[in-house]
């Protein structure tokens, strides 16, 4: 009835040493100090009118995060980051049809509490014109754990114009629900994923910077989530998907740096799918602007769209023959808007940084795809104040 954290992503990270392009919030430290992080997420109540039982009310979560970072020598830099996590609420169970009034969401109760912790350490190197990162952590919850492990390499070119990029990463995963017995759910189960990718960035003129690259995941082992329930001809079974996954991605990003106004614009691009039958297309776009010698602000909007699985459906009448379904909300055919605020406050030794996000989904934002009525699907508002010193 929960939502499962993903432990581990793998992005192409390459550094954009031109005016205005650092990222905001991006948790840039010095060679060595310390940034310190808090998070708080609020996701809006259930309306009463999609509510079938259980509490409108959704997640709250509560995030602190500390990282360390020591410069060893010439060559190497540590970093060392330790992230916890608390949440409570009530989370989407399953749909129930209804003659009158739709589709109606089942929650839980507004019971669930869980947390989070997580310590990683990353090691990064240069060697021969080379840059290396390798990166291990461990993440525990009450219900799940996971080991997981990075490596990202960059080249530059001799004449600084265009940086390659390449790394993998993994993660190995073992559920053990809550309640598995009074509720039928899987007791332990294991999931494993791998993931690959390569990248480019190319300078285009002293203003402008342009990266794309690529990456290959495939997870596999219990990949369904033991907290959800599926309406399914009249009966009310758990969560069933398929034991693999295989998901491919293209992120293109562009920054341009504009004179007159000594602001960097954002634009970035990525394109997903998977062979459970999702594709999705996000958009953003910010303006960094700095104000004064101190301040930068950057408003940002970002544009999401997805299709659904094959095997998801708010409810189903006749079973799959395959016997795979799933009602979880986030499978859905839906689009979302993203409102965000930065800011940035920059001094000699130390930074402190304020960040709000504002977002809404639902079906008819939707660009490509047959959405149906899914009275899951979320808004939430997000608050991010984070502190950097020098040590």
């Amino acid at each position: 009835m929960k939502k499962i954290s993903t432990t581990v992503q793998s992005l192409i990270a390459s550094g954009l040493g031109l005016p205005g392009m650092q990222e905001l919030l991006a948790q840039e430290l010095p060679d060595d100090g310390i940034n310190a992080q808090v998070t708080y997420y609020d996701e809006e109540p259930l309306p009463l009118s999609k509510l079938a039982f259980g509490s409108p009310e959704r997640y709250k979560i509560n995030t602190q995060q500390l990282s360390w970072v020591k410069n060893l020598d010439e060559t190497y830099n540590l970093t060392v980051e330790y992230v916890h996590e608390a949440m409570s609420g009530s989370s989407p169970w399953y749909v129930i049809p209804t003659a009158d009034e739709g589709p109606l969401q089942a929650m839980t109760g507004a019971t669930i509490r869980d947390k989070r912790d997580q310590l990683s350490a990353s090691l990064q190197w240069n060697n021969a014109g080379y840059k290396h990162t390798a990166a291990a952590g461990y993440s525990i919850e009450d219900d799940y754990q996971a080991i997981f492990g990075s490596y990202a390499g960059e080249k530059e070119s001799t004449d600084g114009m265009h940086t390659l990029s390449w790394g993998w990463s993994f993660s190995e995963d073992k559920i053990e629900p809550t309640d598995a017995i009074d509720y039928g759910r899987v007791l332990s189960a294991k999931r494993n994923s791998f993931s690959i990718s390569g990248g480019f960035t190319q300078v285009l003129n002293k203003n402008a910077v342009i990266q794309t690259g690529v990456s290959l995941t495939r997870e596999a082992g219990f990949l369904s989530d033991p907290y959800k329930q599926v309406w399914v001809n009249d009966s009310v079974l758990n969560d069933s998907r398929p034991d693999s996954r295989l998901m491919w991605a293209w992120t293109t990003k562009f920054r341009q740096y504009m004179n007159r106004s000594k602001a960097a614009l954002h634009l970035d691009y990525r394109y997903f799918f998977d062979d459970w039958g999702i594709h999705s297309n996000t958009l953003d776009a910010s303006w960094n602007q700095p104000l004064g010698h101190d301040w930068e602000i950057a408003p940002a909007i970002r544009y999401y769209t997805q299709t659904s699985p094959d095997f998801y459906g708010p409810v189903f009448f006749i079973q799959p023959a395959d016997n795979y379904w799933s009602s979880d909300y986030r499978l859905a055919t839906y689009g979302s808007l993203s409102y965000q605020l930065n800011t940035v406050l920059r001094k000699e030794t130390w930074s402190l940084s304020f960040g709000a996000e504002y977002y809404q989904s639902k079906e008819d934002l939707a660009l490509v795809g047959t959405p149906q009525d899914t009275p899951a699907l979320v808004d939430f508002w997000r608050l991010t104040a984070s502190f950097s010193i020098e040590l």
